[in-house]
Formats: structure tokens, sequence, C-alpha cells
């Protein structure tokens, strides 16, 4: 390893370490966005990767750092209008009272808002909800062992295959380094996403099924004036035509980004003008802080690449390649995992998908490996609890209201249910392959 390589892997070290442990320098905590700026600075300023790969780089992001923000806005407005507060207590009223119903149906309805408004936006919002819903509903005879899986069911909605591209940032991400369509995403992954739901959710109720409360008490459904039944309706109906479009954008012809833009920008201009909402408030509420760290260490793995580093996972890749496709996807899909699990997806997405980039394959191998390592990008975090964004976000909700889970506890949980997923999202797509080529 040359002298580029080991400076470019001890920024990424000091920048994983600390937007992790978040230590106190003075009166300022870094925070995970002044870790990300960091390694992209001293990347920067040690040589590592010269402008004309920076300003590469910044253009590669532009688009999915867009789409992001876009999605991360139409969350924020579903939030104010009421949407997911309806969806939680709705839930809670259907389950009729049976704690294992609930159990269900807030993992399915977790499920389906992280698949459309991005795995990072499930947990922010649904974490606090559950956390009031719980703390509304229980029994006298309830303690922290009968919450916790509910808890759990919210966090394991966030790491499970990204059944559209939309549902992970770093789908986004790499997704864009292939040129892998919304409609092309979901037509290889939308099957795998499915597997992984179900084992994951078979998982859990399998560790949860002596903790889980037989009942609870059914919340009062909320008084008609107190929603905007207006903006609710405007909502759905925005987020509808906004989906329609993602999956027909190869005929209609507008990208990915595009469509996300549109649907935010009517959502603000209708809040903003009906709801008498604060467009600026909208924009702070935007988790600016995790784009300006995917920014940063995407720039730091831009410095891996450079100094060779991602050359060599490249050389691993080609190693499981030489072994047969089924080899290459769980090889790949098993060393993403291990390396999110250890240092956070975002960076192991990047250089994954740096990796088989450079690796000239042929557009469909390329594209085959792309997704197999997202696969492990998106597991992966659950075996540990430094694997993801969403999973320390989670951590800290909780942990703000009173509540420690331990992180033995986690891994315990993690690394059976997350191998056990991988294996049968892989298998998917291993079968998926089979059918399509010859």
């Amino acid at each position: 390893m040359g002298g580029d390589g080991v400076a470019a892997f001890s920024i990424l070290a000091l920048t994983v370490s600390l937007s992790l442990a978040r230590p106190r320098i003075g009166r300022v905590r870094v925070q995970h966005a002044i870790a990300g700026v960091l390694g992209a600075l001293l990347t920067i300023a040690l040589g590592i990767v010269p402008w004309s790969l920076v300003t590469l780089g910044v253009r590669l992001l532009f688009f999915p750092i867009l789409t992001i923000v876009s999605l991360m806005v139409t969350t924020l407005i579903a939030e104010r209008a009421g949407l997911f507060d309806l969806l939680a207590r709705s839930v809670a009223i259907r389950a009729r009272g049976n704690g294992r119903r609930l159990f269900t149906y807030l993992f399915v309805c977790g499920t389906i808002t992280g698949m459309l408004f991005t795995n990072d936006a499930a947990v922010l919002i649904f974490t606090p909800l559950v956390f009031q819903l719980v703390e509304q509903i229980q029994d006298p005879s309830w303690t922290l062992r009968n919450k916790i899986p509910y808890y759990f069911a919210v966090l394991y909605v966030a790491n499970v295959v990204g059944g559209l591209v939309t549902s992970n940032p770093i789908n986004i991400v790499v997704a864009s380094l292939f040129h892998v369509s919304f409609a092309e995403y979901a037509r290889w992954m939308f099957v795998p996403a499915v597997a992984s739901i179900l084992v994951t959710f078979a998982g859990l109720a399998i560790v949860f099924r002596k903790s889980l409360p037989r009942t609870y008490v059914v919340p009062p459904p909320r008084p008609r004036g107190a929603r905007d039944s207006r903006r609710l309706v405007l909502c759905v109906v925005v987020l509808s035509l906004t989906l329609a479009g993602f999956f027909t954008g190869e005929v209609t012809g507008l990208p990915t980004w595009l469509v996300a833009f549109a649907g935010a920008a009517i959502m603000l201009g209708a809040d903003t003008t009906f709801g008498k909402g604060d467009p600026m408030r909208i924009l702070r509420g935007v988790s600016w802080d995790v784009l300006a760290f995917v920014v940063g260490i995407f720039i730091v793995v831009l410095g891996l690449r450079h100094a060779g580093l991602t050359h060599q996972i490249g050389l691993m890749l080609s190693g499981f390649l030489h072994r047969g496709t089924s080899a290459a996807t769980f090889g790949t899909s098993l060393t993403a995992a291990g390396l999110s699990s250890v240092m956070n997806n975002h960076p192991t997405a990047d250089m994954m998908g740096w990796a088989i980039r450079d690796m000239s394959l042929p557009a469909a191998s390329s594209k085959t490996l792309a997704f197999a390592a997202l696969i492990g990008g998106d597991l992966g975090p659950k075996m540990l609890p430094i694997g993801s964004l969403a999973a320390m976000i989670w951590f800290r909700l909780l942990r703000d209201r009173g509540v420690q889970i331990p992180y033995s506890l986690y891994i315990r949980i993690g690394v059976p249910v997350t191998l056990a997923a991988i294996l049968a999202a892989v298998i998917i797509l291993n079968a998926e392959l089979a059918l399509v080529v010859p």
C-alpha cells in the first residue's frame, strides 16, 4: 500500500470513527456532517484526490442529492399534514386490541412507508410516533420487555432490501453510477426485497414470540376537527402521482430526480398556499447534516479509488466472478454486508460501486454485482449498531425518551436475521438471473 493509500484509508477510518463516536471538542460536538466535511477537506488538502475528480464526484452526486432532498421535503409535509399520525392510530384501531396483530400491522405499515419515503425518514418519523402510541395503549402490566418488539419493528423496516430505488439513499447514489432507472431497479430488486422482508419479519416474530403482549388498550379515534382532511387528500394524490411518475419514467422519459422534485415542489407550494405553511421551516427540517455526510464520505471514497484501494476490492470481486454468477452475487452481498456492519453502509456502498464500475464489465454484469452489493449494503447494517445512520437515529431517539436498548440484544438479533435475509434475497436474485439469461 503506497503513501496515498495509507493516507486515504486513515482518513476513511477517522471520518467513520468521528461520525460514530461524535466526540465533543470544546463546546462543539462532532456530528456526522462535520466528520464527513472534515474527511473530504483532508482528502483534498493532502492531494489524494485531484480537483478534476472532485468536480466529477460533485456532478455525479447532484441529481441523487436533489432526489433525496425532494423526498425529505415530501416526507416533512406529509408529516405536517398528519398522514403518519393517522396511519399509526388507524393501525392501532384496526388491530382491535391484539398485540401480535399490532406488531404485524406496524411492521407492514413501516415497510411501505420506508419503501416510499426512504428508510431514514421512516425511522425518524415512526420511532417517536410508535413510542407515543405504545405509551398510550400499554396495559398496566406491561414492562419494557413488552414494548421492545414494537421499537424493533420500526427499526427493521429501515434495513431490509430497498424494493424501490428511493427506499434508501445508498440505492439512489449507486443506481446513478450505473444509470439504473427507477423501473429497471424495481424489476430486479422488488421480489428480492419481498423475500428479505418476509424473512426479517419471521425472524423478529420468532425472537419476540414470548415478549409480545396479548392485548392492549385500543385508542379512541381522533375527532374530525383534529386534522385537515383536504391537506391529507392532497398529500395522497400527489404521492400517488409521484409514484406513478417513477414507474412510467422509461415511457415518459422523465428522470427520477425530476419526478421527485416536481412532486416536492407541488406539495410545498400547496402547503404554503392552502395550509399556511412556512417553506423555510420545511427546508430547515431537511436532514442537511446527513446530506453533508453523504457528500463528504463520497469524496473520501474517491480518494480510496484514486489511491488504488477500490481496485483491490475489484480484484476480490473478479475472483468471485470466476467461480460463476451465484458465487459472485453471494460473495459481493456478504462482502458489502460485512463492511457495512463495521464501518457504515454509506462509505461501503460508494466503495463497492466504484470498484464494480472500474472493473469495466459488460453493463448487465456490472448491474448484477451492483444489485448484489446493495442487498448487502441495505441489510448489513442490522448486524452491528454502527452500520447505518437509520440505526443511530433510532438509538438516539429512544435514548432521548429514556429507553435504553442493549447493544448485545441488537447484535444477537441482527446477525442471524441479517444472514438469513441476505441468503433469501440473493437466492431470488439468482433465480431471476437464471430466468432471464439463457
